[in-house]
């Protein structure tokens, strides 16, 4: 099930430049790396892969679709657009553009975790099920809702940081996601560390309240 708070993937639209640069890009065999010799198709294709990234970038609040990691102002050396279903795959391949196959991940869930693999996807054989939530192991960026399965609870102080990740009970997706992107490994507390510091007490009360939190979700 779709977030409802989030805007319908069918409100997203290209201009017909943009949609004519992307069916030429179609055709080639490799969609997402053509490069159109013509200038104006050139920008148009351009255009068209920025406002997909401004689009996902915006559902999700400015955050990395798979650990929620900040990516507001990050830029390209951080922020990924990501392909869900792999392009380098053939059988994915006429998915290269299509929006609910993308979403905006930070390089490390992408490049260094997820990377070209396809065994998140129950089956890889049968298109008409890629677009189903059940058909994905992991929480899909476009098909679910993230929250009910997994919360990024965070707070910082300066160099001083608390990070915990809350999973469902229950929720298979939300242990295969947090097993498969090494969420444990962005878990971190560094505010019982803090010691002697004016701001001690601002820090006792922001990780107190993050702990709290989590334990109410019981973790």
């Amino acid at each position: 099930m779709a977030d409802p708070y989030l805007p319908a993937l069918e409100d997203f639209e290209l201009n017909a430049d943009e949609t004519a640069a992307v069916a030429k890009a179609l055709e080639d065999d490799k969609p997402w790396d053509w490069k159109p010799e013509d200038q104006k198709e050139l920008q148009a294709l351009k255009s068209a892969k920025d406002k997909i990234l401004a689009y996902h970038l915006s559902r999700h609040g400015g955050n990395c679709c798979y650990c929620r990691l900040n990516l507001n102002g990050a830029g390209p050396y951080m922020t990924d657009r990501e392909h869900i279903l792999p392009k380098g795959k053939p059988v994915y391949k006429p998915f290269s553009y299509s929006i609910w196959n993308l979403a905006a991940a930070c390089k490390r869930c992408n490049m260094q975790l997820k990377r070209s693999g396809d065994a998140f996807v129950v089956d890889p054989d049968d298109s008409t099920k890629f677009q189903d939530s059940e058909n994905y192991r992991f929480v899909h960026p476009n098909f679910d809702a993230y929250g009910k399965h997994l919360i990024r609870l965070q707070a910082q102080a300066d160099a001083k940081n608390i990070v915990i990740f809350v999973k469902t009970p229950g929720s298979e997706k939300a242990t295969y996601t947090h097993n498969f992107f090494a969420l444990h490994e962005l878990q971190v507390d560094s505010f019982d560390k803090a010691q002697g510091l004016e701001e001690e007490n601002l820090e006792t009360e922001l990780a107190a309240r993050v702990r709290a939190l989590a334990r109410e979700f019981d973790q």
